[in-house]
């Protein structure tokens, strides 16, 4: 994580979203957080609402083939073939072509990370027979589990009025899983799978993006939104969360992430866990720390089922007409010392934009007057330039006196001077023409008179107008607001964003998977580089030993304790390589005969 989980939840204040216009932001539908060895509930919310799984549903469905495995029906190396039927599944899917076969355990990896709907149906037709026997294999491990709220109608999770849970049943299977098949955990927190060429990553980002986080599994259809079901352990606790009903996949994380975070911390204080702004998704985040005395919740058995209650659907808003808009859209920040500080600015662009709303009422609440006419005094002083023969308006000869000065009582009467109007002048003296003077009467012109008049106001009144109207004046009325407090605009409010729980994404190391391979008489777990059976990838390097020499692993280990001049004492066989080659053609040619084989 980008910050401490105890420095995240002690932080207590306001974090308010910038909110002048934005359109509403809706929260997740559900959740549930609870500690995974004995189901104490910590937080929760609609936990026991009916809610559609979406793919969710892959968690019964691995926890069946677990099952058949256990009970000796099956093993992990026992075939799965792609049926017409599978083949015909919407996305996501693998594409596989009708008649490929993979293992079981090939099967579970793939629909465990890419969620591939054609693999889910042909695991099911391998372990049920059929797809319907499957599914009552599903609901009879529902109900033998005390998932009171759920029933399936399929394998894998697509859209299915039939198929619905809640967060409550979630949990229930998550801890039946940890608890019944605790030696199947790497199925769940697989970076990734890499079956050729093409990499698979988990849809569950907490895996790569939070301290600790080892499970289990995504889910999306419209009425759903986005579902999650994660776990994470530190030391010796493990905690687990269900988020159902998620607008986009930042949210659905990010709450989920926000809910593990605070869960671990409130196991040390007692503090109440609860999600930042969530009662308010219109409104501010209040940085919602955990602090006081968490109530006892009891435990996820002992949530009551709503058997009554309409199962959610969030088709509309979540693939409506409008995208979503949730309070991660605008990016999160990392660290309390950048929240303090965008919270900082934002409350001084508050405190700004209020002064000035004030300001503003007040100037233009109070009366207005015409403005001032000019000064006597900046108008003596025009007369008197001007008296005094200082410019000609017209070009002469000043040695004769051609163009003669105008009149003071002229200038008077023509120039209406303000007494802060500059004088228009040339740049520097060396620009003025020959034969020209300095102009000091250039100003801009006087303002008409005041329409006033008795005729004007008699003919406006023998017209249309109202008996109450009355000219304008001569000159406009001042503007209130050209203050210099407006002289800078305000400009745009300064992003506030919340806190975010997701780190930077890790890299992983995928496990190779592979096609074919097939076989009940392999060992179990299988052995060898490619999980599910089938053959290993050709070697990519030619033999560096010798025959019976030590095998690479072991002069790797001494090359790490002795000097790196140890590696090129061994010498290479001629008749090895030969060997070798030998051995990959013949490989590649047996691939060849094999369709379906190894990748």
């Amino acid at each position: 994580m980008r910050v401490a989980g105890a420095a995240i939840i002690g932080a207590a204040g306001a974090m308010l979203v910038c909110a002048a216009s934005a359109p509403a932001r809706a929260e997740v539908g559900a959740y549930l957080l609870f500690d995974m060895a004995d189901g104490t509930v910590l937080a929760e919310y609609e936990a026991t609402r009916p809610w559609y799984p979406a793919s969710i549903t892959k968690l019964m469905t691995a926890y069946v083939t677990f099952e058949a495995i256990r009970e000796g029906r099956l093993a992990m190396t026992s075939p799965v073939r792609i049926s017409p039927q599978a083949s015909q599944q919407p996305p996501s899917k693998m594409g596989f072509a009708i008649g490929t076969v993979i293992t079981v355990e090939t099967a579970l990896r793939i629909i465990l990370t890419k969620s591939a709907n054609d693999v889910s149906v042909a695991l099911a037709e391998a372990v049920g027979g059929t797809q319907g026997g499957f599914v009552d294999r599903m609901n009879a491990a529902a109900a033998k589990l005390g998932m009171s709220t759920t029933s399936y109608d399929n394998p894998h999770g697509l859209p299915n009025a039939k198929q619905i849970t809640s967060a409550r049943d979630i949990a229930v299977l998550m801890m039946a899983l940890a608890e019944d098949y605790p030696d199947r955990a790497d199925f769940f927190d697989m970076g990734g799978v890499q079956l050729g060429k093409r990499l698979l990553r988990n849809h569950n980002g907490l895996i790569r993006r939070v301290k600790g986080a080892d499970g289990m599994k995504t889910g999306f259809i419209c009425a759903s939104g986005f579902n999650l079901a994660a776990t994470v352990t530190r030391g010796k606790t493990r905690l687990g969360a269900v988020v159902l009903g998620g607008l986009t996949v930042l949210e659905r994380d990010q709450r989920t992430a926000e809910l593990l975070e605070k869960g671990f911390q409130s196991l040390q204080n007692g503090g109440v866990v609860a999600l930042d702004g969530f009662d308010d998704p219109d409104g501010g985040l209040a940085y919602a720390a955990v602090t006081g005395e968490r109530p006892s919740l009891g435990t996820v058995e002992e949530l009551a089922p709503r058997p009554e209650a309409t199962v959610a659907n969030r088709r509309d808003e979540v693939c409506g007409a409008r995208r979503p808009i949730t309070r991660y859209d605008d990016g999160t920040v990392s660290s309390l010392a950048e929240l303090e500080a965008q919270r900082g600015a934002a409350n001084d662009y508050r405190a700004e934009a209020a002064r000035r709303a004030r300001l503003r009422a007040e100037r233009l609440a109070a009366p207005r007057d015409l403005p001032p006419l000019p000064t006597a005094t900046a108008a003596n002083e025009v007369m008197g330039e001007a008296a005094a023969g200082v410019v000609s308006e017209a070009p002469g000869d000043a040695a004769s006196g051609a163009g003669s000065a105008p009149d003071a009582a002229a200038v008077g009467e023509s120039l209406v001077l303000a007494a802060d109007t500059p004088v228009r002048a040339y740049a520097g003296e060396a620009l003025v023409p020959e034969g020209w003077a300095r102009a000091a009467a250039l100003v801009a012109p006087p303002p008409r008179p005041a329409r006033d008049d008795a005729e004007a106001t008699m003919m406006a009144r023998a017209d249309f107008a109202p008996d109450d109207w009355r000219t304008s004046p001569g000159r406009p009325w001042a503007n209130p607001l050209r203050i210099a407090a407006f002289a800078v605009p305000l400009g745009d409010p300064p992003p506030e964003r919340p806190l975010g729980y997701l780190g930077p994404s890790r890299a992983i190391v995928p496990i190779p998977i592979s096609i074919g391979g097939a076989d009940d008489t392999r060992p179990t777990p299988l052995s060898g580089t490619v999980v599910g059976g089938g053959r290993a990838p050709l070697p990519r390097t030619k033999p560096l030993v010798e025959p019976g020499a030590q095998p690479a692993t072991q002069l790797a280990t001494q090359a790490a304790r002795e000097p790196i001049a140890a590696l090129f004492t061994t010498t290479v066989d001629p008749d090895a390589v030969v060997r070798h080659a030998a051995e990959v053609r013949a490989e590649v040619g047996a691939r060849v005969e094999t369709p379906g084989g190894g990748s």
